[in-house]
C-alpha cells in the first residue's frame, strides 16, 4: 500500500478512510462526503474514541504525506518562486477546503490538497498529546524515519541517496575511525604562549554561531599534518562562525504543511524530554537519528536545523511551565538533552549551537537557583551535577577559541563580563567540577599576566570573586608541593587581594611570577591538558559508536527496502498473472464441471461395487459358502494389545497361480518362469494396507478415463469437448466434507521389502495416506509415473532398488490405483523417528485403530514433518491405548502420555521407569521385550529392523515340557554362537585369526546375523505377504526343501549346535501367533532330496502335541517362567545393554560385521555409486543390531510371589471361586453400534466394523481397551 496509494495523495477521502481503518473503526460509521471536513472527522474520533488497532496504517499516510510534498516542491519549482505567505491566509473559516484565486501558476487543486495533508498533520500532532495509543504508535522507527525524510529533503533541497550509496561513502572513510587522535601530549609548554593557531576569529560578539574550532594544545594531532584529515570529522563547534568549515545552505521551508511536520516532529521531541515517564528519550533519540541516506554535510545541516528548532521549543516549553523543572524525572531528561546538545556542538554537528545550548542551560540552572523545590520528584545530585557539566564545557570551548586565535583583549573583556554575569551559576556551590574550576583559574591567570589592563582587571575581579566565593577550593587547588617549593604564601598572597587595591595586587603578582608560573604552568597547566585529552577521546568513541549505529540502521534500512520492493514486485507479478487468470476462469469452471460430472459417476460405480462386494461377502446376508480348503489367508497388519498382530484375514480376490519350489537344473528348462504374481503381491499388500476407514479410486478415473472417453465422444460427436483431468481435485475429492489441506509431503510408505510412493496430507480434521500420486516443485499434483526421474528422491529410489525393493507402481486387480488411507487427528496415537537403512529419514506412525505406517521423506523435511506430527497426537488415557500396554492404568497415564509430546519421548529416565516395572514384576517379559525392540527402533513395516525375540527353550524332544528344570531353558547369557563349547572355541579362533590379518576392516565373531529380512520371512514363510517378500528375496522362487523351515527342533539345532553359519533369534510371532506354522495357504514347497519328505506345516515338538496353539500357549508360559525371569537380562545385555558392543562384546562372543552396528557407516557421505549401492546390499541381506540402549549391566528381577498380601489381589487363575455372576448380564443393546455393556459397566463390546473386527471399549473414556 506505501508504494501503490502514494499517487492518490491528492485524495482527502482516502486519507480519511486510512485514518479510520488506522483507528480500527467501521468505515460504514464514518460516512465519505464528496467535500472533505476536519471537524466532521475530529467529531467522530472525539465521540467513538476507537482506539488504533492497526498502526501499519500510519506508514501509508505518511507515504501520501511524502507524495504530496514532492507535488508541492514540483510545483513550487515550475511557478519559479516560493508561496507568498498570504496565500496561506485566504483559506475558508470553516476549515473546508477552499481556494483563492491568488495562487497564480499554482494548481489549485494540489494547493487545495496539501491544506488538506496539514490539516491532517496537524490532527495527529493534536492526537500524539492527547491520546497514548496513537504516541506509542508514532514511536516507531519506520513512522519516525518517514516523517523525518519529508523534512530533510524539505530542508536540504536534495532527494534522499540509497542505503549503499551512502554505506559506499562511509566504508572509504572508515580508517579516519581506526586511527589515534592524541598522541601523548608533552608535559611542557604552556598554552598561553605556545598554543597552536587554529581557528581565528575577529568578531566581536561574545557567543557567535558556530565554528569548526576544537579543545587542542600544543602537543595536539593537529600539529601533524599526517593527521590533518581528521579535522574534518572530529570537528567541533564553538561561539564563532567565521571560519565554520562551508555546509549546504538551509532552506526556509515554502508552505505550512511542511511547518506542520516540523512543529509535529519537535513536538515528538520535546514531549520525550518532558515525558516524566521516557527516562530513555526514546521519541528524541528517534528523531535525532532518522536521517535518511545521504551525505555528511547534509546530515550536520539537518541535525543542527533540528536541534536549534527543539532547542528553542523546549527553551519556551520551560518558561511557561516552570513546574516542569519541579519534577527531578523532567529535570533528569533534560540534562540529558543538554549532555547530547553540548556532544553534538564539540563533535561539530551542531552547527550554530554553542549559543542555542549555552542560553537554554543558563536558563535552566538560573531556574533551579531560584527555585528551591521540596517536591517529592526534586532535583537529583546526579542530574545536577549533568547540568553543570555541559554548562562547563561550553565555557572551556569559549576558553578554547579564545586561546586558539589572535588574542583580542575585547574579546577576552567581555567573555569575562559574561561570566561575572553568571557567577552565580558558575561559582554557585552545586559545581563541584573540580577540573574546571583549575582550568578557569589557570586560565584567569593568563589573563592576569597579559599586558591588557581591562583584561587584568578584570581577570583580577573574577579572582576576588573565586576568592570571596570558592576559598576552600581555590585552598586546595594552591596547596601543593612543585619543585619541592610550599605554595601556602601564594594562596594568602591571593586571599590578602580583597584588602589591597588592584595596583598593589599587580606589584605583588610580578613580585612572585616565578612562583605562580611554576604553580600554574607546571602543575595547574596539566589539569588543563587532561581535560582536553578527554574530550577528544569522549569525541573519538562517541562519533566511532555512532557511525557503527548508522552503519547498522543503514544495512537494516537496505534490507527493509529489499524487501519491500521483493514484496512489490511479487504482488505485481501476482497481480498480472491474477489478472491473466481471470480470462481462463469460466473455462477452468466450465472444465471442473466436467470432471466433477465424471468423478461422481465413477465414485457411484466404485461405491456399488464395494457395496455388493461386503454383502456378497463370506459370512455376509449374501454371501455364498466357499470352499474352505482352497480359501487364501494372510496376516494383517492391526495390532492389538502389546503390539501382537494376530488377526488373518482370507484373501478375496487372490488368483490362481501356482508358487513353483526350487527345482533342479534338469527339470528348470522345462517349467516356465511364472513364480511371483505381481498382481497377487499388490492385492496383498494393499488390503494389509486398507484401514477400516479406506477409500478406493477407480482405476477408470485414471487410466481409461481421457483415452477411453474420447475415442467414443469420437464416435459419437467429433465436437465434444475433451479435458485434461486436475489431479489435484481428484486429490480433494479423496477428503472428507469440509476437510482442509494443510501441508502435503511426498513420502515413501515402506512395508515389508515395498516401497510404495505417494502423498502425506496433514489436514484440518484427519490425515491421508494416498499411494501413487506425487507433488511437484511447483505444487501440481500428478500420477508417480508421470514425474521425471530427476524430480523424485533419486537417492530413496537407489537405496530401494539396491535393497531389493520394488517401487514401481502396479495396478491391481480391483483397479485401485490410488489407495487412500485416512485417520482422524485424535487416532494418531504415538509418533517415533526411525532409521531406514540407517539414515534417519523415516517416522512411524501408530494409530488408535491397531493401524500403523513407517514413512520415509527427505533428510531435510524428516524433523519439520515429526514436530507437525507430534503436535497433533492424542494423549492417551488409558494405558492400554499405547502401543506398549502395561499392567496398571495409573502408571502409564502418569508417565508415558505426559510425556509423549517431549522430543525424546523414550528418554533415560522413562526406560528406567519401564525397567523398574519389570524388575517389580509389573509388566510381562513380552511386554518388556517388545517394548525394548520399539525403543531400539525395531519395526514390523521394516524386515531388516524386524522386533527380535530370544530362542528360551532347549528341550524339543520331550513329550512333557518341564519349565521347573534349567536344563529346559537356553543360556541366556551367552549368544547363539556360543551354546556349546565347540562352537565358543571356534567363533573365538575366528575373530582372532581375523585380527591376525591386515584387513581393515573391524573382526567380527559372526559372519551371519540374528535378524535379517531373509530370516525373518523364512520363518513366516507360510503366511500371506511374508511368503511375496520371500520370493522376491529368493529370485522368484522357493529355496530348496531341505533349506526351509520346516522344524522347530531341527531350527533349534541349527542355530545352537550344528550350522556355523546360524545365529538367528526368534521373533514375536513365536509367542502368540499359531498360524503361522501352520501351512494354511497349501504352498508347495517341495520335497527334501534324501528322503523325499514333503515340507508342510511346521514341525513341532513333541509336548506341544502337535497343536500350534497349545505350543504357542506353551512356549509364552515359558517366556513368563521363574527362570526365564530370573535370567532374561543377561540375554537384553547381549542385544541391546553393555554387551553389544566394545571389549564387553568381544569377552561375550558377541560381535558382528561392523556395517550391522548404527553409526558405522553414513550412506550419504558415500559418493561411489557402485560402492554405496554394495553398503546397502550388506546391511538388507546381513541384519542390522538394534540400538544400543543400556551402558551398564541390566538388573535382575524380583522374584514371583503368589502372596495375596504381597500382590494386594486375587490372581484370576487361583482364585476362581471369587468370580461373582452379575445380576444384570445385560445392560443394553443399540442397534446402530452393535454394542453389549456388561452389568459392571467397565467395558462394552462392540462389533459391526468393516474390518470384521470385534472390540473391547473402556465404559470410562470412549477408547479401544
Amino acid at each position: 500500500m506505501s508504494k501503490l496509494l502514494p499517487r492518490y495523495w491528492n485524495l482527502a477521502q482516502l486519507q480519511e478512510t486510512l485514518v479510520i481503518i488506522m483507528l480500527g473503526a467501521d468505515v460504514m460509521e464514518f460516512p465519505i462526503n464528496p467535500l472533505f471536513d476536519i471537524n466532521r472527522l475530529k467529531l467522530g474520533i472525539k465521540s467513538s474514541q476507537p482506539k488504533i488497532s492497526i498502526p501499519d496504517v500510519l506508514l501509508v499516510i505518511i507515504a501520501l504525506w511524502k507524495q504530496g510534498a514532492r507535488a508541492m516542491t514540483r510545483y513550487q519549482d515550475k511557478a519559479g518562486s516560493s508561496l507568498p505567505a498570504a496565500m496561506y491566509k485566504s483559506r475558508m473559516r470553516s476549515g473546508s477546503v477552499g481556494v483563492s484565486a491568488a495562487y497564480g501558476q499554482m494548481s489549485k487543486d494540489v494547493v487545495a490538497a496539501a491544506h488538506v495533508q496539514e490539516q491532517f498533520i496537524r490532527l495527529f500532532n493534536e492526537m500524539y498529546s492527547t491520546r497514548p495509543d496513537f504516541k506509542h504508535a508514532c514511536r516507531h522507527t519506520d513512522v519516525i524515519d518517514d516523517m523525518v525524510e519529508i523534512m530533510f529533503n524539505a530542508v536540504c533541497n536534495t532527494e534522499s541517496l540509497k542505503p549503499e550509496e551512502e554505506l559506499a561513502m562511509k566504508d572509504s572513510n572508515s580508517l579516519i575511525l581506526d586511527t589515534d587522535i592524541l598522541p601523548e601530549s608533552s608535559p611542557s609548554s604552556p598554552i598561553s604562549k605556545d598554543s597552536i593557531l587554529v581557528d581565528v576569529s575577529d568578531s566581536p560578539s561574545i557567543l557567535k554561531r558556530g565554528g569548526s574550532s576544537q579543545l587542542v594544545t600544543k602537543t595536539s594531532p593537529h600539529v601533524n599534518k599526517r593527521t590533518a584529515s581528521m579535522l574534518t570529522r572530529f570537528r567541533s563547534a564553538s561561539m564563532s562562525s567565521e571560519i565554520s568549515t562551508p555546509n549546504p545552505p538551509v532552506n526556509p521551508l515554502r508552505d505550512t504543511t511542511l511547518e506542520a511536520l516540523l512543529e509535529f516532529i519537535v513536538n515528538i521531541s520535546v514531549d520525550s524530554i518532558t515525558d516524566p515517564l521516557d527516562k530513555n528519550l526514546t521519541g528524541l533519540n528517534l528523531v535525532i537519528t532518522s536521517f535518511p541516506p545521504s551525505t555528511t554535510e547534509n546530515q550536520t545541516t539537518f541535525e543542527s536545523y533540528l536541534m536549534t528548532h527543539i532547542s528553542q521549543s523546549l527553551k519556551s516549553s520551560l518558561q511557561l511551565e516552570s513546574e516542569l523543572l519541579e519534577d527531578n524525572r523532567v529535570l533528569t531528561n533534560v540534562a540529558r538533552f543538554c549532555q547530547i546538545a553540548s556532544d553534538a556542538v564539540l563533535q561539530g554537528r551542531f552547527m550554530n549551537g554553542a549559543e542555542q545550548t549555552y542560553d537554554l542551560l543558563a536558563s535552566v540552572l538560573e531556574s533551579l537557583n531560584t527555585n528551591n523545590t521540596s517536591s517529592r520528584y526534586g532535583p537529583s545530585e546526579n542530574t545536577i551535577t549533568m547540568l553543570y557539566r555541559a554548562f562547563n564545557r561550553m565555557i572551556l570551548l569559549k576558553i578554547s577559541e579564545l586561546e586558539q586565535g589572535v588574542i583580542d583583549s575585547e574579546q577576552i573583556s567581555a567573555f569575562l563580563g559574561y561570566c561575572i554575569h553568571h557567577q552565580k551559576i558558575i561559582l554557585s556551590p552545586k559545581n563541584t567540577d573540580m577540573e574546571f574550576l583549575r582550568c578557569l583559574c589557570y586560565h584567569l591567570y593568563q589573563f592576569l599576566m597579559m599586558h591588557d589592563d581591562n583584561v587584568r582587571a578584570d581577570a583580577a575581579n573574577f579572582w576576588k570573586l573565586l576568592i570571596l566565593q570558592k576559598y576552600d577550593a581555590i585552598a586546595s587547588i594552591f596547596k601543593v608541593r612543585v619543585r619541592g617549593i610550599e605554595n601556602d604564601e601564594l594562596i594568602d598572597g591571593f586571599r590578602h587581594m580583597l584588602e589591597m587595591d588592584t595596583d598593589s595586587f599587580f606589584v605583588w603578582i610580578d613580585s612572585r611570577k616565578l612562583d605562580l608560573n611554576l604553580l600554574f604552568k607546571e602543575h595547574i597547566y596539566k589539569t588543563w591538558e587532561n581535560v582536553i585529552t578527554q574530550e577528544n577521546k569522549y569525541s573519538r568513541e562517541t562519533m566511532k559508536n555512532s557511525q557503527i549505529k548508522r552503519i547498522n540502521k543503514l544495512k537494516k534500512l537496505q534490507k527493509r527496502q529489499m524487501y519491500q520492493d521483493e514484496v512489490l514486485q511479487d504482488y505485481l507479478a501476482k497481480t498480472k498473472a491474477w489478472s491473466k487468470s481471470i480470462q481462463e476462469v469460466e473455462v477452468g469452471r466450465f472444465t471442473k464441471a466436467l470432471q466433477d460430472n465424471d468423478g461422481h459417476e465413477n465414485l457411484i460405480s466404485s461405491e456399488w461395487v464395494r457395496i455388493s462386494a461386503d454383502l456378497t461377502r463370506d459370512r455376509a446376508i449374501w454371501g455364498t459358502k466357499k470352499d474352505s480348503e482352497s480359501a487364501k489367508w494372510r496376516l494383517d497388519y492391526t495390532e492389538c494389545r502389546h503390539r501382537m498382530r494376530k488377526k488373518i484375514q482370507r484373501i478375496e480376490t487372490i488368483a490362481s497361480l501356482p508358487y513353483l519350489p526350487k527345482q533342479t537344473n534338469a527339470s528348470s528348462s522345462e517349467t516356465q518362469g511364472v513364480c511371483v504374481d505381481k498382481n497377487v503381491e499388490k492385492v496383498v499388500d494393499e488390503q494389509l494396507s486398507n484401514s477400516p476407514v479406506s477409500i478406493k479410486s477407480n482405476i477408470n478415473d485414471d487410466i481409461a478415463g481421457d483415452d477411453y472417453r474420447t475415442s467414443s465422444n469420437e464416435e459419437e460427436d467429433e465436437d465434444e469437448l475433451s479435458y485434461e483431468e486436475d489431479k489435484n481435485r481428484k486429490v480433494i475429492r479423496l477428503l472428507d466434507q469440509n476437510d482442509m489441506v494443510i501441508d502435503v509431503y511426498n513420502i515413501s510408505q515402506i512395508s515389508g521389502l515395498d516401497a510404495r510412493e505417494g502423498l502425506l496430507l496433514l489436514c484440518k480434521n484427519n490425515i491421508y495416506l494416498i499411494d501413487n500420486f506425487f507433488q511437484r516443485a511447483d505444487g501440481e499434483v500428478v500420477e508417480i509415473w508421470k514425474v521425471p526421474r530427476k524430480e523424485r528422491d533419486e537417492y530413496l529410489i537407489l537405496v530401494a532398488q539396491a535393497a531389493g525393493m520394488e517401487t514401481e507402481p502396479t495396478v491391481s486387480l480391483d483397479g485401485d490405483m490410488h489407495n487412500c488411507r485416512k485417520w482422524a487427528n485424535t487416532d494418531l496415537k504415538e509418533i517415533y523417528k526411525r532409521r531406514f537403512l540407517f539414515r534417519d529419514v523415516a517416522l512411524e506412525l501408530f494409530f488408535a485403530d491397531g493401524q500403523n505406517a513407517l514413512l520415509t521423506v527427505s533428510l531435510k523435511e524428516r524433523d519439520e514433518l515429526y514436530t507437525k506430527l507430534a503436535s497433533r497426537v492424542t494423549l492417551y488415557e488409558d494405558s492400554t491405548e499405547s502401543i506398549i500396554g502395561a499392567g496398571e492404568k495409573e502408571y502409564l497415564t502418569n508417565t508415558l502420555s505426559g510425556a509423549f509430546k517431549l522430543s525424546n519421548l523414550f528418554g533415560t529416565s522413562i526406560l528406567s521407569e519401564l525397567t523398574q516395572r519389570w524388575e517389580r514384576r509389573d509388566i510381562t517379559n513380552f511386554q518388556y521385550l517388545m517394548y525394548l525392540n520399539t525403543v531400539a527402533g525395531r519395526s514390523y513395516n521394516d524386515l531388516t529392523q524386524y522386533p527380535v525375540f530370544p530362542w528360551i527353550l532347549a528341550d524339543y524332544t520331550s513329550e512333557d515340557l518341564n519349565l521347573e528344570n534349567p536344563d529346559t531353558f537356553r543360556d541366556l547369557s551367552k549368544p547363539m554362537g556360543a551354546q556349546t563349547s565347540e562352537r565358543r572355541l571356534e567363533f573365538a579362533d575366528r575373530y582372532r585369526q581375523w585380527g591376525e590379518t591386515n584387513d581393515p576392516a573391524p573382526a567380527f565373531h559372526y559372519g551371519t546375523h540374528y535378524s535379517s529380512a531373509m530370516i525373518v520371512c523364512s520363518f513366516l514363510i507360510r503366511l500371506e505377504p511374508f511368503t511375496q517378500h520371500y520370493l522376491k528375496l529368493q529370485g522368484g522362487t522357493f529355496d530348496h526343501a531341505d533349506r526351509l523351515f520346516d522344524s522347530i527342533g531341527k531350527a533349534w539345532e541349527s542355530a545352537s549346535e550344528k550350522n556355523m553359519g546360524d545365529v538367528r533369534e526368534l521373533i514375536p510371532e513365536f509367542f502368540y501367533l499359531p498360524e503361522f506354522l501352520e501351512n494354511v495357504n497349501k504352498f508347495n514347497f517341495g520335497v527334501k532330496q534324501g528322503t523325499g519328505e514333503a515340507i508342510d506345516s511346521v514341525v513341532l515338538p513333541p509336548w506341544a502335541h502337535g497343536d500350534p496353539k497349545v505350543f504357542i500357549m506353551r512356549h509364552r508360559e515359558a517366556l513368563e517362567s521363574d527362570y526365564v525371569s530370573a535370567n532374561l537380562h543377561h540375554w537384553i545385555d547381549l542385544i541391546f545393554g553393555f554387551k553389544q558392543q566394545g571389549q564387553a562384546a568381544i569377552d561375550a562372543l558377541n560381535v558382528f560385521h561392523h556395517v550391522s552396528y548404527e553409526g558405522a557407516v553414513d550412506l550419504d557421505k558415500i559418493t561411489d555409486v557402485v560402492e554405496k549401492t554394495a553398503t546397502i546390499g550388506i546391511i538388507n541381506n546381513f541384519g542390522q543390531t538394534p540400538r544400543q540402549l543400556f551402558k551398564k549391566p541390566h538388573p535382575t528381577r524380583m522374584l514371583s510371589s503368589t502372596d495375596v498380601a504381597t500382590l494386594g489381589f486375587y490372581p484370576f487363575q487361583d482364585h476362581t471361586d471369587k468370580l461373582v455372576q452379575s445380576i444384570r448380564p445385560v445392560k443394553g443393546v443399540s442397534s446402530n453400534q452393535q454394542l453389549f455393556i456388561p452389568s459392571d459397566g467397565q467395558r462394552y463390546i462392540e462389533w459391526g466394523f468393516t474390518d470384521f473386527s470385534l472390540r473391547l471399549f473402556s465404559s470410562e473414556s470412549g477408547k479401544v481397551s
